[in-house]
């Protein structure tokens, strides 16, 4: 194989990975708006799925096609430049693809069982498209009695990201707790939020002392 069909074959499977792919911004800017009906039952695979079919991604897809052969542990796709984890017994799957330095995706999510019987859905988006870093995290609660998953925005209320603050979010692979990391003009962050049968709650926040580190370009400079 010559080296330009070696590179015509590489951009096709980066096009075939995202054909039909929602862009996160619409994803973002829509999840809040829009209950999901009809949903199979609670458990994750099928209200990914069901997310899935309102806004299509290639990592949705990644992850319900492991999930439905019940695969524990890691599976890998197109020459590994995805990595789908999946962990039945917790509750959580991550999908993750870090290829190209302008485009780089990952999702994860889980579910905790709720005191009233039903169950709280969340799925993360991240990555950066063109210069773009864009996070974010979707809440529903599913009801069990009307299959429907109802967005819960308020839970993040106040850890959103902003003009000059960044939030991160870890959803927990393991245990209850919600972490969240912030990074803004009061440094870095961590918020742990304990559940408490309904949501998490936030129960600390800790400042991280990071230490001054050498730039990278200071040799550039020395050039000058």
């Amino acid at each position: 194989m010559t080296f330009i069909t070696l590179c015509v074959n590489m951009v096709a499977i980066g096009q075939n990975m995202f054909k039909g792919s929602t862009d996160l911004e619409v994803i973002a800017g829509e999840w809040e708006h829009k209950p999901l009906r009809n949903v199979t039952d609670g458990s994750l695979v099928n209200m990914l799925d069901r997310f899935n079919q309102e806004w299509p991604t290639w990592m949705l897809r990644a992850a319900v096609k492991t999930m439905k052969k019940g695969v524990a542990g890691r599976e890998t796709y197109n020459d590994n430049q995805i990595s789908v984890r999946n962990v039945p017994k917790n509750g959580f799957v991550e999908v993750n693809w870090w290829g190209a330095a302008e485009r780089r995706e990952f999702m994860r999510s889980c579910y905790w069982k709720r005191s009233n019987g039903h169950r709280l859905f969340g799925v993360y988006f991240g990555g950066t498209n063109e210069g773009q870093d864009l996070h974010f995290v979707c809440f529903y609660d599913y009801d069990p009695k009307n299959h429907t998953l109802t967005p819960e925005p308020q839970i993040i209320d106040g850890f959103r990201t902003t003009e000059d603050t960044k939030f991160y979010y870890d959803l927990p692979e393991e245990g209850k707790e919600l972490r969240i990391s912030e990074f803004g003009p009061q440094g870095y962050l961590i918020h742990t939020f304990r559940w408490d049968g309904m949501k998490p709650v936030l129960s600390k926040t800790e400042k991280i002392e990071i230490e001054d580190e050498e730039h990278c370009d200071g040799d550039e400079d020395e050039d000058e």
